[in-house]
């Protein structure tokens, strides 16, 4: 990969536009924010740069919605008014069926489609993700008819909003290091605090044993987390006394915790 791709630190202009500077950047592929290394958020003016750097060298700029559609319907590109040339998504927008799609802007399809040399015959062979077939299609329409509403995210906002207060709560109490950052549905705590601002410091402050710690603490208590991260993720079928179910067992494991560390001398 590093024979074809240019790797930038996300909320780092300085160094895209270095690596735009050799204007052999075809595309740049992001999410809005980062959620595979745990949340982390753009800073400010960091997205207007980012689309201001992009069409300064020619770059296209690809938003990857895939997990930050839980900023709501359109997710961050709509929230947040962005500017992408190109829109990914999947996943939840089919309730759990294989599915995928993506978007351009009127200015992108009009390049692509003024190519008479390109292959536009579809590619995605039979079963692909973008292949289109009747049952991803029925279950995405489902889906966003009837299940990720926009009354839905209001509540799952709410109820996100209420999680994060909760642990932040908690955080406070004891004095913790740590922080919470909330992408509309989902919401997650990080062992550091401020919280990471680019991939290599949400890597380091991975605590495999601690996140161990609560995550069975929580699993015994019948509250599961995802398993790769400490993040929450709202549905249409959550309740309040679902996050408090969670903040009772986390508060406990926190009490517990702190109660069994050794007095320093």
């Amino acid at each position: 990969m590093t024979a074809t791709s240019r790797v930038v630190e996300y909320n780092d202009l300085d160094g895209l536009e270095r690596q735009l500077s050799h204007r052999d950047v075809a595309a740049m592929l992001m999410e809005p924010a980062l959620t595979n290394i745990g949340i982390v958020l753009p800073a400010d003016g960091y997205l207007s740069g980012v689309r201001e750097l992009t069409r300064k060298y020619g770059t296209l700029l690809i938003n990857d919605e895939t997990h930050t559609f839980s900023a709501g319907p359109g997710g961050c590109t709509k929230a947040w008014n962005l500017e992408p040339d190109m829109v990914t998504i999947g996943k939840a927008i089919a309730g759990g069926i294989p599915a995928g799609a993506y978007g351009m802007s009127e200015d992108l399809a009009q390049m692509i489609t003024s190519r008479a040399d390109l292959d536009l015959i579809d590619v995605g062979g039979v079963g692909g993700t973008l292949a289109g077939n009747a049952l991803s299609v029925a279950a995405m329409r489902a889906t966003l008819e009837h299940v990720l509403t926009e009354e839905a995210f209001d509540t799952m906002f709410e109820l996100a909003e209420r999680w994060a207060t909760g642990v932040q709560a908690t955080i406070d109490r004891y004095e913790l290091p740590w922080s919470v950052n909330q992408l509309g549905a989902r919401a997650e705590y990080r062992f550091t605090s401020p919280a990471p601002s680019n991939g290599g410091d949400s890597n380091a402050s991975v605590d495999p044993e601690l996140e161990d710690y609560i995550h069975v603490y929580l699993a015994n208590r019948d509250v599961l987390l995802t398993p790769f991260h400490n993040m929450a993720l709202m549905c249409p079928a959550t309740t309040r006394s679902d996050v408090d179910k969670h903040q009772e067992a986390f508060d406990s494991s926190i009490a517990e915790l702190v109660d069994h560390q050794p007095l320093s001398s």
